[in-house]
């Protein structure tokens, strides 16, 4: 079973930490909550952390230009359990209507790996995150306390495994 990480805006990991990368080969029109219905693309990759794997479903809305991310509930796991996680995520995105093809991205040198990484939409920091860092307000951002109550019960296991992996790169 997968979660939506909400925290999760963007992804900035290495490239050579991608094991796989499947995506979807059309756009499928879908309505997110806080998003307008629109076309979007969809990603599935496996990210390796020592000894760790976390698999990770990503959509990217087009219109918006967000992403928006789905981590598995019990977050990391092992490299013996990795494939079959891996399968449960082709079968979420799948369910939605994506048709998966492979990148073949592990068979590519690191250096054609990397600039196939960065170019990738779910890669790239969003405008609002990026105009947030070139002029820092003195405002605070508004948040509801009780979505994230709500983010922590959902997440609890995939935040807490996120983190860690992310820690571990």
């Amino acid at each position: 079973m997968f979660v939506q990480h909400k925290k999760l805006k963007y992804l900035n990991i290495a490239a050579e930490k991608i094991v796989h990368l499947h995506a979807a080969s059309s756009s499928v029109q879908l309505a997110f909550a806080g998003f307008p219905p629109q076309l979007c693309k969809a990603y599935l990759l496996q990210i390796a952390g020592g000894k760790k794997f976390l698999v990770v479903v990503a959509f990217y809305l087009m219109d918006s230009q967000r992403s928006i991310f789905f981590v598995p509930k019990h977050g990391e796991v092992s490299a013996s359990d990795s494939e079959q996680v891996y399968e449960e995520g082709y079968s979420f995105v799948e369910s939605m209507g994506f048709v998966l093809t492979e990148t073949d991205y592990h068979l590519l040198a690191l250096n054609k790996k990397q600039s196939y990484w960065a170019a990738l939409p779910i890669c790239q920091r969003p405008e609002e995150i990026q105009e947030a860092e070139d002029h820092p307000k003195d405002t605070a951002l508004d948040t509801d306390p009780t979505a994230e109550i709500d983010i922590q019960s959902l997440n609890d296991r995939s935040l807490e495994s996120l983190g860690r992996l992310l820690a571990s790169m």
